[in-house]
């Protein structure tokens, strides 16, 4: 193994081309998804904000200069690991080390027997990890919430766009808190500390 030389060029292209764009998807599954699901599922066992984002941008400096793909922590792979049976961290220690071997023993060889791999099969495993997900949702406190998050999905979805989505619901939801507030005590206020 040995390292890549990056150059500025190459910083700049994957700055702008691949960085930038990303950034948005990269908070919502990677990092805030990633901490409210871990909250619900291990409520004892808190992950920080802060913590998560800095190990995905560590994994993602470090990769890169062995010629690694981005990497993310992500919500669906959580999920998915609860889904069956994954409760520690041992868990993810034993996958890792499964892969190591995996890739050490068969190396490029092992893309053939991935390519025979049935779909059926893969689309399995994803619609119980979205279940997972989806249940993550039971938590709402109110319809208002409940509304935000549906119209968040479904511009994520018809829009092919996660940030557009996340732009919605950020919309929606201050509308929402706007018209909660009591308007008729705030001009009373007002009106007290002379503000006519």
């Amino acid at each position: 193994m040995h390292g890549i030389k990056i150059s500025w060029n190459d910083w700049k292209t994957g700055f702008i081309q691949a960085a930038i764009p990303q950034i948005p998807l990269s908070i919502l599954n990677s990092v805030i998804a990633v901490c409210k699901l871990s909250a619900d599922l291990f409520p004892e066992k808190e992950a920080s904000a802060t913590a998560v984002s800095v190990s995905v941008g560590v994994m993602n400096f470090v990769g890169c200069w062995f010629g690694a793909m981005p990497v993310c922590h992500g919500a669906g792979g959580l999920a998915a690991q609860y889904r069956f049976g994954g409760r520690s961290g041992a868990s993810v220690l034993f996958l890792g080390i499964g892969k190591l071997v995996l890739g050490l023993v068969f190396g490029n060889t092992f893309v053939k027997v991935l390519d025979e791999f049935p779909i059926g099969l893969l689309g399995v495993l994803l619609l119980y990890s979205g279940i997972e997900l989806a249940m993550a949702s039971k938590d709402m406190n109110s319809k208002g919430e409940s509304f935000v998050m549906l119209t968040c999905a479904a511009v994520s979805l018809t829009g092919s766009s996660a940030a557009l989505g996340f732009g919605c619901g950020i919309v929606l939801f201050l509308l929402l808190k706007l018209r909660e507030l009591d308007y008729s005590s705030m001009i009373f206020k007002f009106k007290v500390s002379g503000g006519y």
